[in-house]
């Protein structure tokens, strides 16, 4: 909890923060099918103290969390679980890596882990679906994130927080990822759709991030931002809405539905979108289009022109 000779600062910080905060839904988690995969910030508060939750601010700047952070929350910087591997940037840290910074930021076997970001879950979800590939499945988003925390009359820390350290056994969920051989494996099968969650101009070629630009053959484009209620806002779409999206574009739940963006963190997000409305296959392609718009041995699809 916030330090009493801290008070003075922290309600100085809470003015500031609440100015910037974006303005959006009230934050309360909708009845969808995977529904624990969500909590509100009331949920958040009531179970604070409980001895197995694990809270991790993610991917906000250290200079941030140390304004004011949820109490309790471990700092994880974003960079921390990326690595370049084989020539390709941003990959997921190899499994031994990625353990020690878990097992560091408190998390054991038996822990509740809850994430929270100020981006509307969009880095939340990239370690959220990093946890459920490690097998760690009781991974949760504060819906909302930093700012629906900061909207009420709740404790701020200013102080690091003191994190004893966990201990977790990975046992690795290979089929929540995809590589670049899986997805060139996968092009024909009708059991497969592949989700380009760039935006239109990526997708189409204009706005090129790669060696090449276009899309995977056969990919849908369907924004990542889409799944949120508003331009601006923190919190996903109710579950009728959010569904919507996916079946009108004709992802429906009956396949398997692999995510792509540009480095695999928007896809993440989508993942969790997908996820939560109950998709029972959804993998992420962690190489994405940074990957594959740069291999030249890859088909691409552009505007104009396939290849």
């Amino acid at each position: 909890m916030v330090p009493k000779t801290a008070a003075g600062a922290t309600l100085s910080v809470l003015l500031v923060l609440l100015a910037a905060a974006p303005s959006g839904a009230t934050g309360q988690v909708c009845d969808y099918f995977n529904s624990e995969l969500l909590v509100d910030v009331d949920w958040l508060e009531e179970n604070i103290d409980h001895p197995t939750l694990r809270i991790i601010d993610f991917a906000r700047s250290p200079e941030d969390y140390s304004l004011g952070h949820i109490p309790c929350a471990a700092f994880v910087d974003r960079g921390a679980i990326a690595a370049t591997i084989d020539g390709t940037p941003q990959q997921l840290l190899p499994v031994a890596e990625l353990d020690e910074l878990l097992e560091r930021a408190g998390v054991s076997d038996e822990s509740t882990v809850v994430i929270y970001d100020d981006a509307g879950g969009l880095w939340a979800s990239r370690l959220l679906w990093a946890m459920e590939y490690m097998g760690h499945r009781d991974v949760r988003l504060l819906n909302g994130g930093w700012y629906a925390w900061i909207s009420g009359d709740r404790d701020v820390c200013l102080e690091p927080a003191a994190i004893a350290r966990g201990e977790l056994t990975p046992s690795i969920e290979q089929q929540v990822l995809a590589t670049r051989d899986w997805v060139l494996a996968a092009l024909d099968d009708p059991g497969v759709r592949v989700l380009d969650v760039r935006t239109p101009d990526e997708y189409s070629g204009v706005d090129v991030r790669a060696v090449r630009g276009g899309y995977i053959p056969g990919a849908v484009n369907i924004e990542w931002l889409w799944a949120l209620d508003e331009a601006e806002s923190q919190f996903f779409l109710p579950s009728d809405e959010l569904l919507a999206v996916y079946e009108t574009a004709g992802i429906e739940r009956d396949v398997e539905v692999v995510t792509y963006c540009q480095a695999g963190v928007r896809a993440a997000h989508t993942y969790l979108a997908l996820r939560l409305l109950g998709y029972p296959k959804v993998r992420v392609y962690d190489g994405s289009w940074v990957e594959w718009g740069s291999d030249p041995d890859t088909p691409i699809v552009t505007e104009t022109v396939g290849e």
